[in-house]
């Protein structure tokens, strides 16, 4: 009988499954990059067609990196060079992550919509080692458990279909 098989894809796709539902317990760092995010999460409410500066901050060679992205809302985040002559470093829709020179920046939402919003958003500041390595890391274990789930499912699933057709054959 098959059903030892079905019974260990079960078992296999719970063991990936607790692994992607378990992740921010075990990966490291992966509360010290939550944090910032829950730390600087905030709601701007932008007229129709209009941005807002919500952030002035400074770019040191230890934390040289920013990601920021919209929560809720249609916006664009953008990032300019903080002293003369201003310009966009970068305009992006819905996030932003980028590695910068040190110096002063501040960081706008924009609102591209005809009629005014409130839109959530959140950044974080990053040495862009560590946060790059995270998330490659983050990645590289998410695609490790995503696999081991599907197999799983897939051994289960064609142990499943092999021990109906077999029953189908003893019944004949």
């Amino acid at each position: 009988m098959n059903f030892k098989v079905i019974l260990v894809g079960v078992i296999i796709f719970l063991i990936g499954l607790a692994g992607l539902l378990l992740l921010p317990l075990y990966f490291p760092n992966y509360s010290i990059v939550n944090n910032q995010y829950v730390k600087h999460y905030s709601t701007v409410t932008l007229p129709a067609n209009a941005g807002k500066i919500v952030l002035t901050f400074i770019i040191t060679k230890e934390n040289d990196s920013i990601i920021a992205f919209i929560k809720s809302g249609n916006a664009n985040v953008s990032i300019i060079n903080g002293t003369p002559p201003f310009h966009v470093v970068c305009n992006k829709q819905g996030m932003v992550s980028l590695i910068l020179s040190p110096g002063n920046y501040s960081m706008v939402i924009v609102n591209d919509e005809s009629t005014p919003q409130n839109v959530t958003y959140t950044y974080g500041i990053f040495n862009a080692g560590f946060i790059t390595s995270f998330y490659n890391g983050l990645g590289i274990i998410t695609t490790i458990m995503e696999i081991i789930a599907v197999g799983g499912i897939a051994l289960a699933f064609i142990s499943l279909i092999y021990e109906l057709l077999s029953i189908k054959r003893r019944k004949k």
